[in-house]
């Protein structure tokens, strides 16, 4: 039993690794023709809802489906909505397993993770390194669902489960709550599924029984997912409990019926409408499935254009996704490069006022180190997304005028991409110190305050291009190598002040300050430029006010 535990425990880390490693490659491969890709593929409901099929044929999975939509969401390869029809076919797709009796990828999900992870440490791959992450996330993704499958399926094995199922065959809803419950053990509604099958067919279980165990299989996946989505906000939040909405929504139906046509109040419900397709109880449980799907995602796609505003308004976007969305940037940009250009420097500025939001995040002592790393990971999404326009952009037929804003706008942005890291990198050495009542603290908070204090100026001066902010700020960003040079030497001369640790702490924070300051100023340089540039050619210098 022990194996049996830590076999799901190393499954259930892979799986969440696989998610992780699966988004962060989506993220980079979330290009143009990426994008356009996947929109046509899903520009209506029926397109949509064929995707999710064939999504549910390659994971086997409303979980795995659902983890990959979200990574989906958080690349802007699909909007939420779309999303949301594709788990529609998701659910239904499913059920098919259960017709088949078994289905077995293992062979294809060791080759994926094989042959990606070979493909990931090859030179010759490179080129398409990204691309193998993305497989071998999702293999690892259905790997680790598999370990945990097989770590936790010896439990409904027992004697004691499979006795106590036994034992409630002749009550419908205590057999609903026991399939529910059992969800929640097993992780795994297809399992759970088979376990019916199995009692059905050893003659323990009726039809009926049969039928409200597949809909306690799915009223427990609900609850499931809504446990191990916890952690999600905004969109991918809204996807997941879109899917739990479906499971509680074909509850709501089916399982009224189903208790009414027990009892005898109605004369034609699920076990009438299944006994017309079969009369083997043990394909009643694949028909139950089947029938609980199509309700509840039949009804929550046609729900939808209803349904998906409350989600919205339930679990809104964050802060740190509004930020990651383009606020100028469209496919279809490139059709006039010399505007698409413009779009670009002013998307670029607006990333540069959103560095407030990370200098505000990282001088929070309550804050921590995961919405500081949200935040790093939102920045670094837009960023991306402004980098592939401007390489787009290069290829363009543009004037020489325009390739002398576009090269300064690449300058921009590679100091601004080397801003960010170090701010994170920094941020990462101080940010738990900064609740120290000694010396360390002080220094940490002197450091962020002071660097805040250059940011909230900078996000001023990239909204407004206003000239007293832009002197004020190049005296801001002046030369710091002697102040930090002086904050080394008067701390460290004092043994009893500092621990060692806070020692080596202090020495590689003063020399992140010191380049911060200098690739601060050196992109306030650069924006000077663009500044001037932009005046010269008319374009218009504040920000509008829809970034």
């Amino acid at each position: 039993m022990l194996l049996d535990v830590t076999t799901a425990l190393a499954g259930l880390g892979l799986f969440f690794l696989g998610a992780r490693t699966l988004g962060d490659a989506l993220k980079r491969l979330a290009g143009r023709r990426v994008r356009v890709a996947v929109a046509r593929s899903t520009d209506g409901p029926l397109k949509a809802a064929g995707m999710g099929l064939v999504m549910a044929a390659v994971t086997q999975s409303t979980q795995v489906a659902t983890f990959i939509l979200a990574g989906m969401i958080r690349a802007a390869l699909i909007r939420a909505e779309r999303a949301m029809m594709v788990m529609t076919g998701v659910n239904v797709g499913v059920c098919g397993l259960l017709f088949v009796a078994t289905f077995d990828v293992r062979i294809v999900v060791y080759a994926v993770i094989g042959l990606s992870g070979i493909a990931m440490t090859r030179a010759r791959f490179a080129p398409w390194r990204d691309q193998f992450s993305a497989l071998f996330g999702a293999g690892l993704l259905l790997f680790g669902l598999g370990l945990l499958r097989q770590g936790t399926v010896p439990i409904a094995g027992l004697e004691i489960v499979t006795g106590t199922m036994a034992a409630i065959s002749g009550h419908d809803i205590l057999v609903f709550l026991a399939a529910a419950l059992l969800i929640l053990a097993v992780q795994s509604s297809s399992a759970v599924g088979m376990i019916g099958i199995s009692l059905a067919g050893a003659g323990l279980f009726g039809p009926e029984q049969a039928i409200a165990l597949a809909f306690g299989a799915n009223f427990g996946t609900a609850l499931n997912m809504a446990l191990l989505t916890r952690g999600m906000t905004g969109r991918a939040r809204q996807l997941a409990m879109f899917q739990v909405l479906v499971n509680l929504v074909g509850t709501a139906v089916t399982l009224p019926l189903l208790l009414a046509e027990s009892a005898g109040l109605i004369g034609f419900g699920p076990i009438g409408a299944i006994a017309a397709l079969t009369g083997d109880a043990g394909r009643s449980v694949a028909w139950a499935f089947l029938l609980f799907n199509l309700i509840g995602a039949g009804l929550s796609g046609l729900l939808l254009p209803w349904i998906a505003p409350v989600l919205a308004r339930s679990w809104p976007v964050t802060r740190v996704e509004a930020d990651a969305q383009p606020a100028f940037l469209e496919d279809g940009m490139l059709r006039d490069p010399a505007g698409a250009l413009d779009l670009a420097i002013l998307e670029q500025r607006r990333l540069v006022a959103h560095l407030a939001h990370l200098s505000a995040i990282a001088a929070d002592p309550a804050a921590g180190r995961v919405a500081m790393a949200q935040w790093v990971d939102g920045l670094l999404t837009l960023h991306g997304r402004i980098a592939e326009v401007l390489r787009d952009l290069g290829a363009a037929d543009i004037s020489a005028a325009a390739y002398e804003r576009l090269a300064r706008a690449v300058a921009n942005h590679q100091r601004l991409d080397g801003v960010i890291h170090t701010f994170a990198e920094l941020a990462g050495t101080l940010i738990d110190r900064l609740t120290d009542p000694g010396v360390m603290g002080r220094v940490s908070r002197g450091m962020l305050d002071g660097i805040d204090a250059v940011v909230m100026t900078l996000a001023e001066v990239a909204q407004s291009a206003d000239a007293d902010e832009r002197m004020l700020l190049r005296a801001m960003t002046g030369d710091r190598a002697e102040t930090m040079g002086r904050i080394r030497s008067s701390y460290l001369a004092a043994e009893e002040a500092l621990a060692p640790a806070d020692r080596g702490r202090l020495l590689l924070a003063t020399n992140l300050c010191e380049r911060l300051f200098w690739m601060l100023g050196s992109l306030v340089e650069g924006l000077e430029a663009e500044f001037e540039a932009g005046s010269e050619d008319g374009v218009a210098l504040p920000l509008p006010e829809a970034a």
